[in-house]
């Protein structure tokens, strides 16, 4: 008997090994993964934000629109995968929010040119000092990124929970810089100084929610992450809101995720992990993602468009408005969904959770054969709010329509002025 129950542990005792490591290799094996996935982002936005600068330059050689159309497309389409690129890294959210404000402030620029809602002389004014300051952020990012030639250190110390002093002090210097240069390059007029006080969160009435209180809300959301490793900080105090960054490792899961402090609101989840090569259809993934915007409260929503890649589908949702059975296309949501078994793997409810104030508009009934070409066919119309020149959110009729000589194109015009407020070409 005892000669068994020796054998029996002997047993136990292999399959304790052999399953540890496994779960070291699958560690191992994620977080090779992912350093050379944040490695990858590094190289990008440390390559394209010297593009970036070099395509603002080509904008100040020319005067004609029809030679800085391409040099001003150029711009936008870096700037938005820099912050793509950012939006990937596990850097905290003030730092990112730097980045991403004054990058959507240089392609909003760009785009703005373009349109010929801003003159090229005025554009070009702005950008002298904004490419000395650009050339200047890009020395600061890849010097914040040497650390010696090991690009993995984030993903080290985002795993282990350790952080390096150092390194934290050169991002946050590098957020500061950020900050300082959109303040310089791009100030801000007051109506964009009204609405971002309002978007800073400040109007959250709830109560001041404890770490306690945080770490139970994630649990309860993720149930499979109840027993993750879990790291919790505060943000600082020129953060524009108060937050909670949390940081889980749990076997083969990897992420963080934010609350708001007031309230306990989830404001951003990232998760990274293998994949299967499987993958489930496009009706289960809905599924799914409605699935979780139910579990999450965000059911006064509409799903707005998706998009795949390799590892999951990206969705994108928005509030809608019951009264005027309309959009509100800045209250907006975005989920991503694994593509191997419709888990979510990612989540920003920050513009969901700022939610637009609604002004009471009239309706007045649109004549369309006053406004558009005989040709042009009306192919559908809803309702929808968008912003005006003035950072306004309007009622507005959302038009798609089509002409065989231009092509199909989405116009929004305000319900009350009958003002064009957006048009743009689709494919």
């Amino acid at each position: 008997m005892k000669k068994f129950g020796w054998v029996i542990a002997i047993a136990a005792l292999a399959v304790f090994v052999v399953y540890h490591f496994s779960v070291q290799e699958q560690n191992t094996n994620l977080k090779n993964a992912l350093a050379s996935q944040y490695s990858n982002e590094l190289n990008s936005a440390s390559e394209k934000l010297t593009e970036l600068s070099d395509s603002i330059d080509e904008t100040l050689i020319f005067k004609d629109k029809e030679s800085l159309d391409r040099p001003l497309e150029d711009v936008w389409r870096l700037s938005s995968d820099i912050r793509a690129s950012i939006s990937g890294l596990p850097i905290d959210q003030e730092t990112s929010s730097s980045w991403l404000n004054y990058l959507t402030r240089i392609g909003n620029g760009a785009t703005q040119v373009r349109t010929g809602k801003v003159p090229i002389e005025e554009w070009q004014g702005n950008m002298v000092s904004a490419r000395e300051n650009l050339r200047s952020l890009a020395d600061q990012w890849a010097f914040t990124n040497r650390n010696d030639g090991n690009k993995d250190y984030i993903v080290n110390s985002f795993v282990q929970n350790k952080v390096n002093k150092e390194n934290e002090k050169n991002w946050k210097s590098l957020g500061a810089s950020v900050k300082a240069y959109t303040e310089s390059d791009f100030p801000m007029t007051a109506s964009e100084t009204d609405q971002q006080k309002k978007k800073d969160l400040q109007h959250i009435s709830d109560k001041p929610v404890s770490v306690e209180d945080v770490k139970a809300k994630f649990a309860k959301i993720f149930p499979e992450l109840a027993n993750a490793k879990i790291y919790v900080t505060e943000s600082g105090k020129d953060a524009p809101y108060p937050f909670y960054h949390i940081e889980f490792h749990k076997d083969i899961r990897i992420g963080y995720a934010d609350f708001t402090k007031k309230g306990g609101h989830l404001l951003s989840f990232l998760m990274e992990r293998p994949f299967d090569k499987n993958a489930i259809d496009t009706e289960s993934m809905k599924k799914s993602a409605l699935d979780y915007m139910k579990k999450l409260g965000y059911t006064d929503t509409e799903l707005i468009e998706f998009r795949e890649n390799h590892i999951g589908w990206h969705l994108a949702f928005a509030r809608k408005d019951a009264e005027n059975d309309a959009i509100v296309y800045a209250d907006g949501l975005q989920l991503k969904i694994a593509k191997d078994n419709g888990e979510l793997l990612g989540l920003n409810a920050m513009e969901y959770i700022q939610e637009e104030k609604i002004a009471k508009q009239k309706v007045i009934p649109l004549d369309y054969k006053t406004i558009f070409a005989d040709n042009l066919k009306i192919e559908e119309a809803k309702m929808a709010y968008v912003e005006n020149d003035q950072l306004q959110q309007r009622l507005a009729y959302e038009l798609l329509t089509r002409s065989e000589d231009i092509g199909t194109y989405r116009v929004y015009i305000d319900t009350e002025s009958h003002e064009i407020l957006h048009s743009e070409k689709l494919p």
